[in-house]
């Protein structure tokens, strides 16, 4: 493999560059995320492209590729975007990027440094000063003290700093994690991964585009000119009133940009996304899996009509469209005899176990070369490091997390359980973005159902007595298992990034994990110290992020999901969505044209209906099956996806002039 593949050189340069640029990219994406006002900040973000709950296409990476483009222009300059610096440039800007947008480290993962000022003293008792700083210090983060001297760096720097190590230790999990798994995925399996199928296509668009030679590039120009048009017509209908609101973006619009759709007398649930960029990133995603969403999603309306008609979820026809997928009662996602939220528990449990049974035989043999002295020098000589490496660095971080946690005043049980859960739910999940580019938010289902089995089976809505019941709820939702974007998950994604571009680009990953790992620290370190810089100067009052300052809403949120009554009383679901999974697993493997019941997970979820992803999976499932049917997988290989890639890249652009015209004209004022 070696031989085949370009080496990324590391050299005392090129750490400097990645310090610097990571460093650089981290510190402006931060300062925009944190001063970006509404609703710019939702849903035309620099930071995050497509910001659909489950989605969140990282943008950094196409706003460095834009700026690889300007420099392809200067001839002494272009000599130097080889493959590997290309790889290179990839991976920083995706580091930075995923601890520069509007979920890391802003937004709920937060909240624990500002939580002493809003959590009733007889829940904040039980959390440390190190993790949530002094009633006082947290004061001055929300009102801003005007300069950089005067902010209580003694009290605030030792919760920055075990944050810090927070996001570290999971880092550590992912490199060693993913690096177990690579090859299964990446080499045998090959996994579209279709987000960094647009960021490769954009950056070979930017590479040929002035190759008259090349057959994409009539497609990738009209790609990127399509993708800017629309997305700035967009960001005329939010900058000037008078523009017709040619996207009825003004009315009838949920959360990222989800159209409406709840007919009275008629239990409908699904909406329609109105964000192009998601219907761009989503034609990538492979037919059947498009299909299999379609047809699970059917499943769910139907089940849904003949409970309602059967006299079950009364008011449920009568209900808005946001309470159809949102409520927490009285609904086929949350209440009996459907309980949708509780089968997905079940099914995503049901995901992991089949992914961990299909991959055993990988699995036993990386153990016994890391343990058992077998050795193949062959297989290892193409991996980013040793399997014994691998092992040893995921099981080190794991237990450092432990002792991490622990130290907080948390029970080694439930420490163990949390980091568990994110390791189990990021495991999973990433079955889906690496198929189909996306997955759900699992805060609101399979995390704090998992984690609740493991700690609190019979329990429901006591009391806080301990430190466990207060954090464990916090870490669960705000880092383990909410969506890809927040801070412990995206470190999961940007290491599977890498390596995915690294294989199409034809680099060895051995240097591309050390580039990644020094890039997520320096994030990671960078964003932690703007989280005391921004608002100790300016206060949290000159910010669109949104946050809270009590604890207790993560943890009456973790009592509620998937369902408001104990884990013993929904088992009979969590069993039934687990076997599912299992019994469809194997026809599917059996059968390839029966529906995956993987994207069960994407159709039955509210990310489905209230985000509006199930419409999309059904307009791009019929359109990449017209231009597959008629073009043949020729022309979708040579002219669709440049021009995905095109499209994306646009809208980047768009997205970056507009926030900046956002950032210059609506900006609050301190103070």
């Amino acid at each position: 493999m070696s031989s085949r593949y370009e080496e990324l050189k590391i050299t005392a340069p090129l750490l400097t560059w990645t310090i610097v640029i990571t460093a650089i990219l981290t510190v402006l994406g931060n300062v925009f995320v944190y001063f970006l006002p509404f609703p710019f900040t939702c849903n035309m973000n620099a930071g995050d492209l497509i910001a659909t709950p489950g989605v969140d296409l990282l943008g950094m990476p196409f706003v460095m590729t834009l700026i690889i483009a300007l420099l392809a222009r200067i001839p002494a300059v272009k000599k130097y975007l080889t493959a590997g610096n290309l790889v290179f440039l990839y991976v920083v800007a995706l580091a930075a990027s995923a601890f520069a947008n509007q979920d890391s480290p802003w937004r709920e993962s937060f909240e624990p440094i500002i939580a002493r000022v809003g959590t009733p003293e007889d829940a904040i008792r039980y959390v440390p000063e190190f993790v949530s700083p002094p009633r006082e210090a947290a004061e001055a983060l929300i009102m801003g003290t005007g300069s950089l001297t005067a902010i209580p760096w003694n009290q605030l720097l030792p919760a920055i700093i075990w944050r810090f190590f927070s996001f570290a230790f999971f880092a550590g999990i992912s490199v060693g994690l993913i690096s177990i798994f690579r090859h299964q995925w990446i080499d045998i399996e090959m996994l579209p991964y279709p987000q960094v199928t647009i960021a490769n296509s954009a950056m070979i668009g930017v590479e040929e585009v002035g190759n008259p030679k090349w057959v994409g590039r009539s497609t990738f120009i009209l790609g990127f000119l399509i993708g800017l048009g629309l997305e700035l017509v967009r960001a005329c209908i939010a900058f000037f009133p008078w523009f017709p609101d040619i996207y009825m973006w003004r009315t009838n619009t949920c959360g990222p940009g989800c159209h409406w759709i709840a007919p009275v007398g008629i239990p409908w649930h699904y909406g329609i996304a109105k964000h192009a960029p998601l219907y761009a990133l989503v034609f990538l995603t492979p037919l059947h899996s498009l299909f299999s969403v379609v047809f699970w999603g059917i499943v769910y309306e139907v089940a849904s009509a003949i409970a309602c008609a059967l006299g079950y979820y009364t008011g449920y026809t009568d209900m808005g469209f946001c309470g159809r997928s949102w409520c927490g009662e009285n609904t086929p996602f949350a209440d009996p005899p459907l309980a949708f939220g509780c089968l997905i528990t079940g099914v995503t449990l049901g995901a992991f176990v089949m992914t961990i049974f299909h991959e055993r035989h990988h699995i036993v043999r990386t153990l016994k070369m890391a343990f058992g002295g077998a050795r193949d020098p062959e297989l290892e000589a193409g991996e980013p490091m040793s399997y014994r490496t691998a092992w040893l660095v995921f099981i080190a971080s794991y237990v450092f997390g432990i002792i991490l946690f622990a130290s907080a005043g948390m029970s080694v049980w439930a420490s163990f359980v949390v980091i568990l859960t994110g390791v189990v739910t990021w495991f999973t999940m990433s079955q889906l973005w690496g198929r189909i580019g996306f997955s759900n938010e699992p805060g609101y289902n399979f995390g704090p159902g998992f984690a609740k089995t493991l700690l609190w089976p019979t329990e429901y809505s006591t009391p806080v007595t301990d430190t466990d019941h207060i954090l464990a709820h916090t870490f669960v939702y705000e880092l383990a298992s909410h969506r890809p974007s927040v801070p412990w998950c995206t470190t999961f994604y940007t290491v599977l990034g890498s390596y995915k571009m690294a294989s199409l680009r034809k680099v060895h990953p051995r240097n591309v994990v050390k580039i990644a790992s020094i890039a997520l620290i320096v994030a990671m370190f960078t964003a932690c110290i703007m989280n005391v810089v921004l608002p100790g100067i300016y206060g949290m009052g000159v910010t669109t992020c949104y946050t809270t300052n009590d604890l207790m809403g993560r943890v009456n949120h973790m009592w509620a999901v998937p369902s408001p009554r104990p884990m013993v009383d929904i088992a009979p679901w969590v069993t039934g969505g687990f076997v599912f999974m299992v019994v469809m697993s194997l026809l599917h493997v059996r059968f390839l044209w029966m529906p995956d019941p993987l994207m069960s997970i994407i159709a039955w979820d509210w990310i489905g209906g209230l985000h509006g992803t199930w419409a999309v999976a059904l307009i791009c499932g019929i359109v990449k099956w017209m231009v597959l049917r008629i073009g043949g997988s020729r022309f979708y290989e040579e002219r669709a996806v440049p021009f995905v890639g095109g499209f994306i890249l646009g809208a980047a652009l768009n997205a970056l002039i507009a926030g900046i015209g956002a950032f210059i004209a609506f900006r609050p004022i301190p103070g």
